[in-house]
């Protein structure tokens, strides 16, 4: 009598339940790695990233074209400034009296306002007006023509907000845009004089 074949015995099976639980928490694992570089890579894409609601970004140009005028000088005298002014008039911070011609340039024209420092000068600070192109070909119309006057025709009033920020005399063109605001500034106070431009 021939006896069956004996098969080798059967191992009992065994539950996949862990080996899937570890497969699962492994791809959530690639798959949040993966995100993270995805988001870290886009940041970096040369786009500035986004600025909070609550800090607004520095305002760099005028907020409002009258916030700063360039104006020509009729006259000027020193005295006591009536308040408020009479039209056509504007007085600086030392009690000056200016009548002045017509708005020739406004802060529509300037793209950039910024306090500066020139260590060549000590403790010299000012306050730098950039002009847009159109702004600089009229700037340096206007001073050109304003350097062939007379004193007190031959100085150019800078106005902001209806007082009398400078009024240097012109002695020549001036090109390229670039309108200084010096006198006396200390940082605080060229800062305060940008903001108060830029609104």
């Amino acid at each position: 009598m021939t006896q069956p074949p004996v098969l080798p015995p059967v191992p009992p099976k065994q539950s996949r339940g862990p080996l899937l639980i570890v497969g699962g928490l492994v791809l959530l694992l690639v798959v949040v790695i993966v995100t993270g570089l995805v988001l870290i890579m886009n940041r970096g894409d040369g786009k500035p990233a986004a600025v909070s609601e609550s800090t607004p970004p520095a305002r760099t140009k005028p907020s409002d074209p009258k916030a700063v005028e360039f104006r020509r000088v009729l006259t000027s005298k020193p005295g006591r400034c009536a308040t408020p002014s009479p039209a056509g008039t504007a007085c600086d911070d030392q009690g000056n009296l200016y009548t002045l011609g017509k708005v020739e340039l406004d802060g529509s024209n300037v793209s950039d306002v910024k306090a500066g420092y020139d260590p060549a000068q000590g403790t010299s600070w000012y306050v730098n007006l950039t002009l847009d192109a159109e702004g600089a070909k009229l700037f340096g119309q206007l001073t050109g023509s304003i350097a062939k006057q007379q004193p007190p025709a031959n100085q150019l009033a800078i106005v902001i907000h209806g007082e009398v920020a400078a009024a240097p005399a012109v002695q020549s063109e001036i090109t390229g845009g670039q309108v200084q605001i010096s006198g006396g500034y200390t940082r605080a106070t060229a800062e305060a004089l940008a903001k108060k431009i830029t609104g």
